[in-house]
């Protein structure tokens, strides 16, 4: 009997409320529910990083969407922005070679304070007071060096998570990030009333504060791996010689493993759509759409809120299966969207958004899932070495495309993105090869 006063109690009540709303209230309970959850469960080096990757991202939502605009407003063809980028690479390539003996010996947390500082910091006061060419290819190689960073802050990130569990901590990485796009359309804001070159200075100098203050909060509130303590007693002594040569060991890892392969090309396609998207998409939506510089701000913003939603709402929801049916469809949204944007004639706000919801939803499924599998097909004790030397091959083969871009994107920067759509569709092929060496539970 008591069941059932409840139950007419709950029907008085639901009649003085509207029902809908108690509807989207439990939905978005429901929605909530998980994401709430899984941040709650980070701990350890995992939290502190999330917590402090705002103060990086923040600046870098800044001036990002603008550094090709600002480039050019200082004199670059683009031809010499492709070269510049071809040239950061490379430079990141040799960085890359080197970076796991580096992190190894110094330690994950030292190695990405002190690099982080080098690599960011720097090249942030002199993009700040850039004059012209010669300032951002000065700012190229020290700007390379964050590239040893990459290998460091991936193993303090997630050495001492239990592989399952490593999607979500990617995932949440980038959502902190994402969180920070919001602020773009501020930027455009700021261009439109200051200037594109004032305002890119101003966001320079924010950005110098801001992710110095991130480097030293991070290595303040974070410790060094278990994985890290055993190997810097281990590379005690030992020359960077020797663990060049332990590299031959390392190759045949690499090229015996169908599992590391397939992971490393697919990383690889995303790499590319990254260097080309980067460098490239503001002149396409500026130059070859003609939407002003004040309103390219906004299509970040777009593809945060859309990124945010796949990452809060999708991703949790993907963890543990299989990554083949993710990457196929992440990819085919990034082909449609690049698709409909080289497709646009003239400033029409509907198609230009609907392309960057496209790409957003198919890069939110696409990058934590490629970087959770290559971090599963690499082993702890390796993790350093191997690391590194995906990133030599990387760079290595993702150089030529910043020219390759530059080129293009003189001709017309429609050419550039169908270039980023032939990528996708590549991906989607390796996508299914992946599901035979990624089974459920091993990435997104």
């Amino acid at each position: 009997m008591e069941p059932q006063e409840k139950s007419a109690g709950s029907t008085a009540h639901d009649e003085r409320l509207p029902p809908v709303k108690v509807t989207r209230v439990s939905l978005a309970a429901q929605l909530l529910r998980t994401p709430l959850s899984v941040m709650r469960s980070f701990e350890g080096n995992a939290r502190a990083c999330l917590i402090v990757e705002p103060l990086w991202g923040i600046p870098y939502n800044l001036y990002a969407p603008y550094v090709s605009l600002y480039m050019l407003a200082l004199g670059c063809s683009d031809m010499q922005i492709g070269l510049i980028s071809t040239v950061g690479l490379l430079l990141q390539m040799c960085f890359a070679l080197v970076s796991g003996y580096i992190t190894d010996r110094m330690g994950r947390r030292r190695t990405s304070v002190i690099f982080d500082l080098i690599g960011w910091s720097i090249p942030s006061l002199i993009w700040a007071g850039a004059w012209g060419f010669d300032a951002f290819l000065i700012a190229a190689p020290i700007n390379a060096v964050f590239r040893i960073v990459h290998t460091s802050w991936n193993c303090l990130l997630i050495e001492d998570t239990a592989a399952e569990r490593r999607v979500h901590v990617y995932t949440y990485i980038y959502i902190a990030n994402i969180l920070a796009g919001f602020i773009a359309p501020a930027a455009g804001l700021a261009v439109r009333s200051w200037g594109l070159v004032p305002a890119m200075r101003v966001f320079y100098l924010f950005g110098f504060v801001s992710m110095t203050a991130m480097f030293l909060i991070r290595n303040r509130f974070t410790r060094e791996t278990r994985i890290g303590v055993i190997r810097i007693e281990q590379m005690r002594g030992v020359s960077a010689v020797a663990v060049l040569a332990d590299y031959r060991r390392l190759l045949r890892v690499i090229f015996s493993s169908p599992r590391v392969l397939v992971a490393f090309f697919l990383l690889l396609a995303s790499n590319i759509h990254l260097v080309l998207r980067t460098s490239f998409l503001a002149i396409l939506l500026n130059r070859a759409l003609g939407f002003p510089e004040s309103a390219i701000g906004i299509f970040p913003a777009v593809q945060s809120a859309v990124m945010l939603a796949v990452f809060l709402f999708v991703m949790p929801r993907l963890a543990g299966r299989g990554p083949a049916r993710s990457l196929a469809g992440g990819n085919l949204l990034i082909i449609a969207g690049y698709l409909v944007l080289t497709a646009v004639q003239g400033p029409s706000w509907s198609l230009a958004l609907l392309g960057t919801v496209l790409t957003a939803l198919g890069t939110a499924v696409v990058s934590p899932t490629v970087d959770t599998m290559v971090a599963n097909s690499i082993r702890d004790e390796d993790r350093a070495g191997l690391t590194s030397l995906l990133y030599v091959f990387l760079f290595g083969l993702s150089a030529p495309f910043g020219y390759i871009g530059g080129v293009l994107t003189a001709v017309t920067p429609r050419l550039t993105f169908l270039l980023v759509a032939g990528t996708a569709a590549l991906s989607v092929l390796l996508s299914f090869i992946a599901g035979k060496h990624h089974p459920a539970g091993t990435a997104a």
